[in-house]
C-alpha cells in the first residue's frame, strides 16, 4: 500500500504486504517480445512490455464477449520480454481460448493495441502523460499502482512484434482468404450504354422489396383506394353513423360502434 501527503497527494512511502500466495489452474497465452528491439529501447523495454500487455487486455472485448475484470496480464514483471494474458477465473473462462486467433488477423489485437498507444481517446500524451490514463492503459486492474509504465516503447515493441506475426504462415493464410472474401463482397457494376440496351433494366413490381419506405408507401395506397371506393359506393369512412347517410339514394351505411343517438 501507499502513504500519500493529505495536502499534496505525493507518495510518502510504500509498504509490501506479504500475503500467501493463490495458485490455481487457468488458461493463457504468452507472445515473447523480439530481443533485438532491446537496444532501441533499452531504459523502458520493461515499462514498453508492461504497457503493451495493458493495451491488449483493455482492446481485448472487441474481439471477444468479456470484459476487462474476465482476463488479465502478468504485473510481477519477472519475464521482462515476455507478455502473459491469462483468464482471472479458476480452470479458465475460455476468454484466451478464443482470443489467440485474433492475433493472426489483419485487423486483430495489435493493430488495436497499436491504435490504443499511438491515439489516446483523452490525448494524454499532448499532456505529457507518458504512461497512459484511465482512458487508455489504466483502464485495467493494476497491483503496481500503474506505475512503470511507457506508451512510447510499447508501440515500438508492439510494431516490431506484428511486423514478425505478419511473416507467419498462418497469418499468411488469413490475410489472403480475407482478400479473397472482400473481392467476392464487391458488386462491378454494368456499363449502360445507348449501343446495349439489354444491359438497362427495369424495376420489377414482383420484387421483394421489403424496405420500411415502400412499405409506408403501399399502405399509404391501400388507403387511398378504399377511400375512393368508398366515396363511389356513398360508404361513410371514419365517422359515426347517422340516419340521413341510410336515406341518401342506395347508399349504405357502415356501424363503426359508436353511438348515433342525437
Amino acid at each position: 500500500y501507499q502513504k500519500l501527503s493529505l495536502v499534496t497527494r505525493a507518495e510518502l512511502s510504500r509498504t509490501e504486504i506479504t500475503v500467501p500466495s493463490m495458485e490455481y489452474d487457468t488458461n493463457a497465452l504468452w507472445i515473447d517480445a523480439e530481443a533485438s528491439v532491446l537496444s532501441e529501447v533499452m531504459l523502458d523495454y520493461d515499462a514498453g512490455v508492461h504497457a503493451l500487455s495493458h493495451a491488449l487486455v483493455a482492446v481485448a472485448p472487441l474481439f471477444v464477449p468479456c470484459t476487462s475484470s474476465d482476463l488479465d496480464c502478468d504485473h510481477t514483471r519477472q519475464g521482462c520480454t515476455r507478455i502473459l494474458l491469462f483468464d482471472v477465473r479458476a480452470g479458465g473462462a475460455g476468454t484466451t481460448a478464443q482470443l489467440w486467433r485474433h492475433f493472426f488477423q489483419p485487423n486483430g489485437m495489435l493493430p488495436a493495441a497499436i491504435n490504443l498507444l499511438e491515439y489516446c481517446p483523452s490525448y494524454c500524451d499532448e499532456s505529457g502523460f507518458q504512461g497512459g490514463c484511465p482512458a487508455c492503459l489504466q483502464s485495467v486492474p493494476c497491483v503496481n499502482f500503474h506505475q512503470n509504465l511507457s506508451r512510447r516503447a510499447g508501440l515500438h515493441i508492439a510494431r516490431r512484434m506484428l511486423g514478425r506475426i505478419q511473416q507467419s504462415e498462418l497469418y499468411r493464410h488469413n490475410a489472403s482468404a480475407e482478400q479473397s472474401r472482400k473481392k467476392d463482397e464487391e458488386i462491378t457494376p454494368l456499363p449502360l450504354t445507348p449501343s446495349s440496351p439489354k444491359h438497362c433494366k427495369t424495376p420489377s413490381s414482383s420484387t421483394n422489396d421489403t424496405t420500411p419506405r415502400r412499405l409506408k408507401r403501399e399502405r399509404a395506397l391501400r388507403n387511398a383506394r378504399d377511400l375512393v371506393s368508398a366515396q363511389k359506393r356513398q360508404i361513410v369512412v371514419g365517422r359515426p353513423t347517422w340516419p340521413m347517410d341510410q336515406n341518401e339514394g342506395n347508399g349504405q351505411a357502415i356501424d363503426s360502434g359508436y353511438d348515433t343517438k342525437t
